[in-house]
C-alpha cells in the first residue's frame, strides 16, 4: 500500500512481564519513518499507540516505565497488533491465565481483521489465545520446552526467524528477542512498500536475519525429566563429551541393555543417544570457533572427531553455517579485544 493515505493502526500491547526495550524500539522505528527521504517521495503512515490493561504508567520487569496510551477496553478496532517479548519467571516457564483481559482482546481483534505479531516470547501470549492452534510458530530457542509443554497444538519451529500463517497471512512471528528489527522490515515492507523498508533498514542498520535462527540456539537439553539414572549420566557427558565411544560408555554405566538404554535415554531426553552426544560437541566447537584462533581441523580433533570433512558436515548440518563462516559472524572481532578497565 505504498502511496496510501490511510494510516496503518499499530497497536503495541504492553502488560506487567512486557520487556520496554522491544516496544520502544518497535513505536520509535515507526515514528522515524515519517522523517526518513523516501525513493518514491510518499511518507507511509503508521499510527502507533500502546495499550494495556489500563492507561498510565507501568513498570516493566526491569524498572523502566512504559506509559500505555489506552486500554484494552477503549480499542475496538486496529490494524496490526504487536505482542513483544515478555519476561517468564526465574525457571523460564510460562503460567498460563494471568493475563485474560489481553487474551480475550487479541481474540477480538483477530475477529475484527487485525493482523496478530508478536516478537520472541510475545507468541506465548497470542498463543494462549487458542488462534496459532495448528499453526506453525517460532519463539526464541531457550523458551521452546515452556511453549511446547503449554501449547502442544502449535507446531513450533525454532530454525526461522519470522514466520507467518493463516489464511491471510494474519500471524506473523519473529525469534529471538532482537527479531522485532526483522518484524519491522517486514511490516513496513508489507504495508509501505520494499523500497521503504530498505530505507529504514538502511537508516536504522538494521539487517534480516537471513542466516535464521540454528546458528544462535544453544544446546540446553532437559534435566527435569525425572529420570534420575539418565540425569547422571547427562551429567558425566557433560565433562566428558569429547572423549571417545561415548555411546557404548553410557551403555556400560548404565548396567542397562543396549536397546533398553537407547530406548530410555530418548524418551527421557528427546535425544538419541548419538545425537545427544553430537549437539554436545557442536557446542563445544562453537565455543572453541567463538573465543580462539586454532584452525577448524585441530578443533574437530579437540571435540571428538578424528575426520574433519564429517565434523564439518555434522556443524552445518546443526548450524546451517560452516565453521568458518560461523567465527566469521561469532568471533569478538579484533578491535573490540580489549582488557576490562581496572577498577
Amino acid at each position: 500500500m505504498s502511496g496510501s493515505s490511510a494510516a496503518v493502526r499499530v497497536s503495541l500491547v504492553a502488560i506487567p512481564d512486557s520487556m520496554a526495550l522491544p516496544i520502544n524500539g518497535i513505536y520509535e522505528s515507526l515514528q522515524i519513518l515519517a522523517g526518513l527521504a523516501l525513493p518514491d517521495g510518499n511518507v507511509p503512515g503508521f499510527e502507533v499507540e500502546i495499550v494495556g490493561s489500563q492507561k498510565g504508567p507501568l513498570n516493566t520487569p526491569t524498572g523502566l516505565p512504559i506509559n500505555v496510551h489506552r486500554s484494552f477496553d477503549e480499542v475496538d478496532s486496529t490494524d496490526v497488533v504487536i505482542a513483544t517479548s515478555m519476561a517468564a519467571d526465574e525457571n523460564d516457564e510460562w503460567v498460563t491465565g494471568r493475563y485474560p483481559d489481553a487474551v480475550a482482546w487479541l481474540r477480538d481483534m483477530h475477529r475484527g481483521g487485525a493482523v496478530l505479531c508478536s516478537s520472541c516470547t510475545g507468541v506465548l501470549l497470542t498463543a494462549e489465545s487458542g488462534l496459532l492452534n495448528g499453526q506453525e510458530a517460532t519463539i526464541h530457542w531457550a523458551y521452546a520446552p515452556t511453549f511446547q509443554r503449554n501449547f502442544p497444538e502449535v507446531r513450533l519451529n525454532l530454525q526461522e526467524v519470522l514466520i507467518t500463517g493463516g489464511t491471510h497471512q494474519e500471524f506473523v512471528m519473529a525469534g529471538a528477542t532482537s527479531s522485532w528489527q526483522d518484524l519491522v522490515l517486514y511490516l513496513v515492507g508489507r504495508y509501505a512498500g520494499h523500497e521503504t523498508a530498505q530505507a529504514l533498514g538502511n537508516f536504522m542498520l538494521f539487517q534480516w536475519h537471513l542466516d535464521r535462527q540454528a546458528p544462535y540456539v544453544s544446546f540446553t537439553p532437559s534435566t527435569g525429566h525425572g529420570d534420575a539414572l539418565i540425569r547422571e549420566l547427562q551429567q558425566w557427558l557433560d565433562a566428558h563429551a569429547c572423549t571417545p565411544n561415548l555411546v557404548e560408555e553410557m551403555v556400560r554405566r548404565s548396567g542397562l541393555a543396549e536397546s533398553t538404554f537407547k530406548r530410555r535415554f530418548k524418551l527421557a531426553t528427546g535425544y538419541t543417544p548419538i545425537r545427544y552426544v553430537q549437539c554436545l560437541r557442536v557446542e563445544e566447537a562453537k565455543r572453541q570457533l567463538e573465543r580462539s584462533d586454532q584452525p577448524v581441523d585441530e578443533i574437530s580433533w579437540k571435540v571428538g572427531y578424528e575426520d574433519p570433512a564429517f565434523f564439518r558436515r555434522l556443524f552445518k548440518r546443526e548450524t546451517r553455517m560452516t565453521p568458518r563462516e560461523y567465527r566469521r559472524k561469532f568471533q569478538i572481532p579484533e578491535f573490540a579485544r580489549v582488557a576490562p578497565a581496572s577498577v
